[in-house]
């Protein structure tokens, strides 16, 4: 029986505090949580990848593809090795105020050539990105279901991925109604 893709999407704001959290040191959380935004109560990857969105949109030196893709590189090695100590100082895969993944897998859906700062393509690779993010379409599923800090990473790169593509598409499509 496979397991459903959105129980992990549970918001907690109803949910116990996970005493554990304490044990994090304040490094791997402030990378592993994007400057906190995944102790969101509410969402927090989506949370997570708003604030990405948000980044990418207004800090324009973000959307030159040189310095964007050296960011996912930044992001993917930081990010694994803040995420393999949270995990390994909570006792728990891929926990919930991990979100330094959803960052990853936002910019590499935002990465383009064609509508750099198009507020329309951000909106639309920022949907699309959550859209694959929680269906987890193979490979995706493969890394979702191994440990450690780079198949969270991994699993969000290859949404990210299906995300650009997706919304490469559907720009286009736009651009043909006009």
């Amino acid at each position: 029986m496979s397991e459903n893709p959105f129980i992990k999407a549970r918001s907690r704001l109803w949910a116990p505090v996970n005493k554990k959290l304490k044990s994090v040191p304040m490094w791997a959380l402030a990378i592993g949580s994007f400057g906190f935004a995944g102790l969101s109560p509410v969402s927090s990857g989506t949370v997570g990848s708003a604030v990405a969105a948000i980044i990418y949109f207004y800090v324009i030196p973000l959307q030159h593809l040189g310095v964007l893709a050296a960011a996912c590189i930044v992001v993917l090695i930081i990010g694994t090795i803040a995420t393999d100590v949270i995990e390994l100082k909570m006792g728990e895969h891929d926990p919930s105020v991990v979100v330094i993944d959803e960052v990853l897998g936002q910019w590499i859906a935002l990465f383009t050539w064609t509508y750099t700062g198009q507020f329309t393509y951000v909106i639309i690779a920022f949907f699309a990105f959550r859209f694959f993010d929680i269906i987890k379409l193979y490979p995706a599923s493969i890394f979702e279901k191994r440990q450690g800090g780079s198949s969270v990473m991994l699993d969000d790169a290859v949404a990210g991925v299906y995300a650009n593509l997706t919304a490469h598409l559907l720009m286009y499509v736009i651009s043909l109604s006009r």
